[in-house]
């Protein structure tokens, strides 16, 4: 599927506000309500729109967030896939990716607290499946720059 300029422009609306009626981003791409439409279907099914879901603003309840350098024991396959059923099972987990350079995985941690924090991670150490050589932590004081939304019009360039 080739992204054009008004699925361009779709994705960055619906990015900025997934809840936008189809009318109003019809107008707004400059679209037929139907073609809009088309669009928006046609962009999910290609999987460019994963998902549409609403972003819980941290700020109004009690938690503490952490980013959790991992390094692992092997860097096998097998380790990999037990390190990652260990973590999946762990609820304040909320994303990990894996990493090039002197960690393998960084997590993101959300707890009601650094207690919480502690006591998971410290869960998570002792786990043997999730072959953890090293951890570091680190605590959020402040988003300065929250995630707002893909670099879109950069990504699609030629």
């Amino acid at each position: 599927m080739k992204v054009d300029r008004h699925n361009l422009k779709i994705l960055e609306v619906l990015q900025a506000n997934a809840r936008i009626s189809n009318l109003n981003l019809a107008d707004q791409i400059g679209l037929s309500e139907s073609a809009c439409l088309a669009r928006v279907k046609k962009l999910t099914s290609e999987k460019f729109i994963r998902e549409f879901q609403a972003e819980v603003n941290l700020e109004k309840v009690r938690h503490a967030e952490f980013y959790v350098n991992v390094a692992l024991k092997r860097q096998d396959s097998k380790t990999s896939e037990s390190f990652r059923r260990a973590i999946n099972k762990i609820e304040q987990i909320v994303s990990c990716v894996k990493m090039s350079g002197e960690f393998d995985y960084m997590l993101r941690f959300v707890c009601p607290d650094a207690a919480d924090f502690n006591r998971v991670s410290e869960q998570l150490l002792a786990d043997e499946d999730a072959a953890i050589t090293r951890m570091t932590s680190h605590l959020v004081i402040e988003k300065t720059k929250p995630f707002t939304g893909y670099p879109l019009e950069l990504l699609f360039q030629d």
